[in-house]
């Protein structure tokens, strides 16, 4: 690192590093004539120039001497006992030289530790600045920021800080007091750290470099960082890099136990092929798969050091291992609380996956002849079972009710006590999740432009969407909100502020997410914790997870009249048997006419079945023996049989549409139809029951009044002998 005034390296390799005997007698003295400081000229003059440019900012020339004496001769005392010139200096002799001293001059008094740590700071923070030494927070002991205010300015740290500090509040940091220490300050000595003075020089490798070498906790400066980069990002810097989580990914926290280390190097050579092809989701499941099988590989069978001495043996082995296993066996030690059912019997499902990451892994070698492949087949059809096939797991109605109920009335107080601030993410999250539908994974991915807004061109009334970014099937698509999701996303995003984009891993573009805070994006596990805390809160007898709440919703929809085609695009189905598992949690009536209707079965299409068209009059006549209140309406095209008892909504439509225009050759048929609905309201007034006669008549006057319109105009036009 080169500050502006450091010389190159090859100046610093002219630089002589041995005292002279001259040079030892003038240094050795208490008090330093101009002659002496002339003899000294090349040590003396630079050191001079570096603190008056950077120690002495406004100090009073009175106090400037002083404190470049005592500077000078701090550092002369240095030269004296370590027996080079500053040049030579090196933190780790440095270091070592002072605890000497303290040990040697331990019955002195504080005062004099005190002026002894002053001078320190003057002659070793003139020596970084004259570039005779590297950045080392042993400059200053506690007040590391008076360092960056030497090298930028007061005024000018201060205002750095001061952005920094306002843009941290805006994006939801609110420990003032830590935000300053571990945030502006760390901020201030990384600059100082770079050699630079503009925020918008920074890179991320400056901060995890100024990480690698401070002396704070590794807690402590990990989270400095991350918030300043955070921040950073939010203020439009860092060039465009994305800052880094606040917890590690599984991928890079993982490590693989007992796994031999060539087989290591394989599994990674894999994982980094898999890379190209499949989402990061899928690659982080191969990697937990294969640890697990790596780790009891190597408990298994000590011996085996690579993946060519894979034998069948040990493949049937571990098929027999896979289930007696449990939940956090073979996993990351100290890691164990992150696993959900610890201790429990691992699932079908998960059995099922475990080997068929593995054999994936076999073939995907074998395929792209990996030097270290076995040679041979280890897999053989029937190895692997199917997974069992679930019905949707739907939350029971009382259940639903008390969850809304809680949700609803979800007070700030009560967000603060389990740990889920802001208040106004959470309110809109549990919008968006009891009305949308969505994945987990599309929740969390949500933009900031994820509302729009239209208007209705018949009613004229403003209507919202929601846009769902590309997910699980790789399709986006728009779906209808009511006001109440815009209204609580209105008012989260009025807290929100201005947040860094993130990185998003499924399209590797930077995205503004809709739930970020503090610079981190929302996740999975925050929303089910969110959920898990809601269920306690009302009560519920088990906890539900998001995936819950979609399967929900989809029955509940499709109990309240939703077509089925609907509920499939709401859900984002590309297929419509996806969407048709939902039959088996429905009520008996509802299953029973989606096994007996067309594959695009909906409200509709049931009204439609129930229609028996007759294509001729003899047919109509066989129908009559069986109910002589369905009397026939001739249709044109042929006879309607749907009988009076069954509700139409299309019953003689057109009959009765302003838009129809006759043809003159229809007066015939059209009187014979006015004939037959006569009739047939006749009937209707016998036979039905009051709730139905009415609908019934309502619905035959209609088509009378239709029909005796379209007469008496054709009437009318023939009278007056024209052709229609």
């Amino acid at each position: 690192m080169n500050t502006p005034s450091t010389p190159s390296a090859s100046q610093v390799a002219a630089r002589r590093l041995t005292l002279t005997d001259e040079e030892r007698r003038i240094l050795s003295k208490f008090r330093y004539e101009a002659s002496d400081r002339q003899a000294l000229a090349e040590l003396h003059q630079p050191f001079n120039e570096a603190f008056y440019r950077y120690n002495a900012q406004g100090r009073p020339r009175t106090h400037y001497m002083n404190d470049l004496y005592r500077a000078f001769r701090s550092c002369a005392q240095m030269m004296l006992d370590l027996d080079c010139t500053y040049w030579a200096f090196d933190w780790e002799r440095l270091l070592a030289w002072k605890d000497e001293t303290f040990k040697r001059e331990a019955g002195r008094t504080k005062v004099w530790r005190y002026v002894f740590e002053d001078r320190w700071s003057l002659a070793t923070s003139t020596l970084f600045f004259l570039g005779a030494l590297p950045y080392n927070e042993a400059i200053h002991s506690t007040y590391h920021r008076m360092l960056a205010e030497k090298w930028l300015g007061k005024e000018r740290a201060r205002e750095i800080s001061a952005r920094f500090m306002e843009t941290a509040t805006a994006i939801g940091y609110k420990d003032q007091r830590t935000l300053y220490k571990n945030g502006s300050g760390v901020l201030l000595a990384v600059l100082v750290y770079a050699g630079k003075t503009n925020l918008a020089d920074i890179t991320k490798a400056d901060l995890e470099g100024w990480q690698s070498q401070t002396r704070r906790s590794t807690r402590v400066a990990r989270a400095s960082v991350t918030c300043i980069q955070k921040v950073l990002a939010a203020m439009g810097y860092l060039q465009g890099e994305s800052p880094r989580l606040t917890a590690l990914q599984w991928g890079e926290q993982s490590y693989w136990g007992r796994t031999a280390p060539a087989v290591v190097v394989t599994f990674e050579r894999f994982l980094a092929d898999l890379k190209t092809i499949r989402e990061a989701g899928t690659v982080s499941t191969y990697r937990v798969c294969l640890r697990r099988f790596g780790d009891w590989l190597s408990e298994y069978d000590p011996a085996l050091q690579s993946v060519a001495e894979l034998r069948r043996s040990h493949i049937e082995a571990y098929k027999r291992a896979v289930k007696e296993m449990r939940c956090g066996d073979y996993t990351n030690f100290g890691c164990e609380f992150r696993v959900v059912n610890l201790g429990e019997p691992l699932s079908r499902h998960h059995q099922v996956r475990a080997l068929s990451c593995v054999r994936r892994f076999c073939e995907h070698i074998d395929a792209l002849e990996y030097p270290e492949r076995p040679g041979r087949k280890l897999w053989v059809r029937g190895d692997i079972g199917r997974a069992d096939e679930r019905l949707p797991r739907s939350i029971p109605d009382d259940e639903w009710r008390k969850l809304n109920e809680t949700a609803d009335s979800f007070t700030p107080a009560q967000a603060a006590a389990h740990h889920l601030m802001p208040f106004e993410r959470l309110r809109a999250v549990f919008a968006v999740l009891f009305e949308s539908g969505l994945r987990a994974g599309e929740l969390c991915r949500l933009d900031t432009g994820c509302l729009l807004a239209t208007v209705d061109p018949e009613t004229g009334a403003q209507t919202h969407w929601l846009r769902v970014p590309v997910g699980k099937l790789h399709n986006d698509r728009m779906i209808p909100v009511r006001r109440e999701v815009v209204a609580a996303i209105d008012a989260w995003m009025k807290v929100r502020g201005a947040q860094p984009l993130l990185l998003d891993t499924r399209t590797n573009k930077m995205s503004d997410f809709l739930f970020t805070w503090r610079g981190h994006s929302f996740s999975r596990a925050m929303l089910n914790e969110a959920i898990h805390k809601l269920c306690q809160l009302a009560g519920t007898r088990k906890v539900y997870t998001s995936h819950w709440f979609r399967h929900t919703l989809a029955t509940l929809w499709r109990r309240r009249g939703m077509r089925i085609e609907t509920i499939s695009r709401m859900l984002g189905h590309k297929d419509l048997k996806m969407t048709m598992r939902y039959a088996a949690v429905m009520p008996p009536v509802l299953r029973q006419e989606f096994e007996t209707a067309f594959a695009q079965i909906d409200e509709e299409h049931r009204a439609t079945a129930q229609v028996r068209v007759l294509l001729s009059p003899e047919a109509h006549m066989a129908a009559q023996v069986e109910w002589r209140e369905s009397l026939f309406v001739d249709l044109g095209l042929g006879w309607c049989g749907l009988t009076a008892y069954h509700p139409c909504e299309t019953r003689l439509a057109c009959q009765s549409c302003p838009n129809l225009i006759p043809d003159k050759e229809s007066l015939p048929l059209l009187k014979r139809q006015r004939a037959n609905l006569i009739e047939l309201r006749g009937l209707t007034s016998e036979k039905l029951p009051g709730a139905r006669k009415e609908e019934v008549n309502r619905e035959l006057t209609t088509a009378l009044d239709g029909i005796e319109r379209n007469i008496a105009h054709l009437s009318e036009k023939r009278s007056g002998g024209h052709e229609v």
